[in-house]
């Protein structure tokens, strides 16, 4: 998934890593603009009133249901949709908070994993109901043994911070492998940072380019391409490929400013030619990849 900041006009992105390592999962909510995404703190819903946002609701997973049939499915979906537009007044619906923590609980009632999420989003922060963490743990729970990939990586981030549960770091790793199985990019980036630096886990570069290599494919993580452009010039973990790394630098350099030294560094050691190749390769890869990078996102 592609982590932004707002910042005021387009939105601009930061590391994908930031966001567990800083102000992760227990620690945020993240409210959607256009195709970017703010990242606020819970302090900013938890203890002051909240002005109606201009911000799209957040992106969640259409489908995730436990259990049941498919149209039951599709309902439970639909129930969530008008939640979220009761939630932030989205689409010219007033914003209704009592109204849309009741549509969440009917939609969990029926199996949403999504309303699940919610729901405990909203007890962590006190938000259209009173804060409470142990009703927040449990409907996280609930979503994340579900096998809902955005509940099992914030399941693993309250296990990674000893936030309302007891710090275990090698529960938090199950979750996170279990989210990044199921194709989450922040937890698949997550464990190639923790593979690459030996957190948790054993130092392994070859894992660690692994789940880079997922998280770059699976939800197009900028910090990832940025990890995989480093890991293929220095052969870190696998072969070494001056040609690989500028494509993955290439890719990363137009949300990360900070890889474009690198960038242009490599692109100098290359003829135009073959830059003319690889940047054909670049865009076959966003072609190929970037349609399933929005399957965890679920408009109002």
């Amino acid at each position: 998934m592609l982590v932004k900041k707002d910042s005021g006009k387009k939105s601009c992105a930061i590391p994908a890593r930031a966001f567990h390592r800083g102000f992760g999962g227990v620690g945020t909510i993240l409210l959607f603009a256009g195709l970017g995404i703010l990242l606020l703190p819970l302090s900013t819903f938890a203890q002051t009133p909240v002005p109606p946002p201009a911000q799209a609701p957040p992106a969640i997973s259409p489908g995730a249901h436990a259990g049941g049939s498919a149209s039951r499915s599709i309902a439970s979906d639909a129930l969530v949709r008008e939640a979220l537009r009761y939630d932030f007044g989205a689409h010219g619906t007033p914003r209704d908070l009592p109204r849309a923590i009741a549509l969440y609980r009917k939609a969990a009632g029926r199996g949403s994993l999504p309303a699940m999420m919610l729901l405990s989003q909203r007890y962590e922060i006190g938000r259209g109901v009173p804060q409470d963490d142990r009703r927040a743990v449990l409907w996280l729970r609930r979503a994340a043994h579900g096998g809902y990939p955005p509940a099992e990586d914030a399941l693993g981030d309250r296990y990674a911070g000893g936030v309302g549960l007891k710090k275990d770091d090698a529960r938090a790793i199950r979750w996170y492998l279990r989210a990044a199985r199921h194709g989450y990019g922040e937890s698949q980036d997550l464990l190639g940072l923790r593979y690459e630096r030996g957190e948790g886990v054993r130092k392994n570069l070859s894992r660690a380019r692994y789940w880079y290599d997922r998280a770059a494919k699976d939800a197009g993580n900028p910090d990832a391409f940025a990890r995989l452009g480093l890991f293929w010039e220095k052969g870190l973990g696998g072969p070494k490929s001056l040609e690989k790394a500028y494509v993955w630098d290439a890719l990363a350099r137009t949300t990360l400013p900070s890889v474009t030294a690198r960038y242009r560094a490599i692109e100098k050691r290359l003829s135009p030619k073959t830059r003319k190749r690889l940047d054909r390769e670049a865009a076959d890869f966003l072609a190929r990849y970037r349609p399933g990078w929005s399957r965890f996102r679920l408009a109002p």
